[in-house]
């Protein structure tokens, strides 16, 4: 059973937060939300312990557990937007209460974002979307209009990550939260699955060959697409079937 009420917005408070067709932990995962990341609260279900959230950068929908949103309205979440800057770079970081030791407070996924602060030797504060702060290690943060790491470098980078069906976080991913993330890196944003990603792409004509970042979709004719790649140049492309290959 779930109720209606007002929509609101939120934070993603949470390393990785899972996104699931129906509030209930056995359905199954369609997406995951990374730390700092906005939505927009559509339902709740009795108890409030789920949330049915739209993503606004995506606009990709599901439940999530409530303990993973923090609730925000128009004025925090301008807030957020305006001073979340810094964006995690690296596959997995380490939040702690003190410079490079200390408790862990939370690890961030590469496309985390968080609040920069001042520098302390090779380590940054950082303000979570909660407002707990903790350090981390600066080279993990891109803060600024910091270029984004190479195209080549960052599929090296991801090469054996392990494929989850509904997985954006270097745990594990699928073959458009792959290529959705790699995009987001230099500054495309793209739909979650692969056949959305599909109907925002322009198709390359006859006589254009494919070039390192152009995408690669994979189905029957006629039917959207199922998988999706990232050309790579020479006719080689990255995908997650299995693991990034």
């Amino acid at each position: 059973m779930t109720r209606t009420r007002p929509l609101t917005s939120g934070l993603v408070t949470l390393a990785a937060l899972d996104v699931r067709r129906r509030p209930d932990h056995a359905s199954e995962m369609g997406s995951q939300l990374l730390m700092g990341e906005v939505v927009r609260v559509i339902r709740r279900s009795a108890g409030d312990r789920w949330y049915l959230v739209e993503n606004v950068a995506d606009r990709y929908r599901g439940w999530v557990r409530a303990w993973g949103v923090l609730l925000a309205g128009p004025g925090p979440v301008a807030d957020w937007r305006r001073r979340a800057r810094a964006r995690s770079t690296a596959l997995w970081s380490e939040v702690r209460e003190a410079p490079g030791r200390g408790p862990l407070i939370t690890p961030l996924f590469w496309g985390a974002r968080v609040i920069a602060g001042p520098l302390h030797g090779r380590f940054r504060r950082v303000e979570l979307p909660d407002g707990v702060r903790g350090w981390v290690d600066a080279r993990c943060l891109a803060t600024g209009r910091r270029a984004a790491r190479p195209l080549l470098e960052r599929v090296q980078g991801l090469l054996g990550v392990p494929y989850l069906w509904g997985g954006r976080t270097p745990a594990g991913m699928d073959c458009s939260g792959l290529v959705q993330l790699i995009m987001a890196e230099h500054g495309h944003r793209l739909p979650r699955d692969a056949g959305d990603q599909e109907r925002s792409c322009r198709p390359l004509g006859p006589r254009r060959r494919p070039r390192p970042g152009d995408l690669a979709f994979f189905g029957p004719p006629g039917a959207p697409a199922a998988h999706v790649g990232l050309m790579m140049g020479d006719g080689v492309y990255v995908h997650a079937r299995g693991r990034v290959r």
